[in-house]
């Protein structure tokens, strides 16, 4: 919630298409940018047309430009370890402009982004609740055998 507060939203790097760049495991910060604003070297955060809502976004590196469909702008993007350029991009699938990283703050995160340990959120969830819980009705029980040890009050 803290980045949003700020129009940043913070997606896991997944893969090494970016490297050395990025590497799976850092967190980069994406920012909404205005088309107009856009120069080559950008490194953006892009859904593939069509996929669907729920689709991991791509990040990658914005190379050049192309004339689209009716004379529209498409973008150009590479990831940087990648030999052929993405398919040409329509303007309305950027989702963002990376404006910072944070490297390997993702790490714990990156099986359960990845698929393969979806359950792991969950049952962390679960332990945090669970320990909450030991945690207060231990506080609980102690005040209780604390007063019980005092005696009867006149």
């Amino acid at each position: 919630m803290g980045p949003a507060l700020v129009g940043l939203r913070p997606l896991t790097v997944l893969s090494s298409s970016m490297e050395p760049a990025l590497h799976p495991g850092d967190v980069v910060m994406v920012r909404t940018v205005d088309p107009a604003d856009l120069q080559a070297g950008d490194v953006l955060t892009y859904l593939p047309p069509g996929s669907p809502a729920d689709a991991l976004p791509v990040t990658h590196r914005l190379t050049g430009f192309t004339a689209g469909p009716e004379g529209s702008r498409e973008l150009i993007l590479r990831g940087d370890a990648n030999a052929l350029p993405d398919a040409p991009l329509p303007l309305s699938a950027l989702q963002g402009r990376v404006v910072a990283t944070v490297p390997n703050l993702g790490l714990m995160d990156l099986p359960a982004q990845r698929g393969d340990l979806a359950w792991i959120r969950p049952a962390l969830a679960l332990g945090m609740f669970g320990y909450a819980a030991l945690l207060f009705f231990q506080h609980f029980r102690q005040r209780r055998s604390s007063r019980s040890r005092k005696g009867p009050t006149a």
